[in-house]
């Protein structure tokens, strides 16, 4: 018992020192909405455009997104293995990579997506974007949030 909890005082403290130091700067949040412009097989990345309802540093704003996501060929599980991105906002212009991530199946043509976004222009740190993608219609589209990991 006192093992167990000296592992979870253990993992808490982890925790409190690592996430903090790897959000991004400015923080960044908000919910985006997009549209894929073309898939993988065409362009060797799955492109979407959208817009953001966005908050930065505590701010409301609104925004524009583009992002290319390379991944794993679509099944149950997917990896996501790059991709770029950028966000234009009245707040400020970012951007940088897409570093990892997934896209699960949820059996029914619509995909669950967590992805990591490390912001590398306009700011440092990282982000973390998660939101369902659609391909029940043409064109494909995305729903989802960026929040501070």
């Amino acid at each position: 018992m006192k093992r167990t909890i000296f592992m979870t005082g253990l993992l808490v403290a982890f925790l409190l020192t690592v996430f903090p130091a790897s959000a991004s700067s400015p923080t960044i949040s908000g919910e985006i909405s997009g549209v894929e412009i073309c898939p993988q097989f065409i362009c060797h990345a799955a492109v979407f455009q959208g817009t953001c309802d966005c908050t930065v540093n505590n701010r409301q704003t609104i925004g524009f997104f583009w992002v290319s996501i390379q991944h794993e060929p679509l099944s149950e599980a997917s990896a996501i293995t790059g991709g770029k991105w950028t966000l234009t906002t009245l707040r400020g212009n970012f951007s940088g990579r897409v570093t990892d991530g997934t896209i699960t199946s949820n059996g029914n043509n619509t995909f669950t997506v967590i992805a990591t976004l490390r912001l590398t222009k306009g700011g440092k740190g990282n982000m973390i974007v998660s939101g369902v993608l659609d391909h029940t219609e043409f064109p494909p589209t995305f729903e989802g949030e960026l929040v501070q990991p």
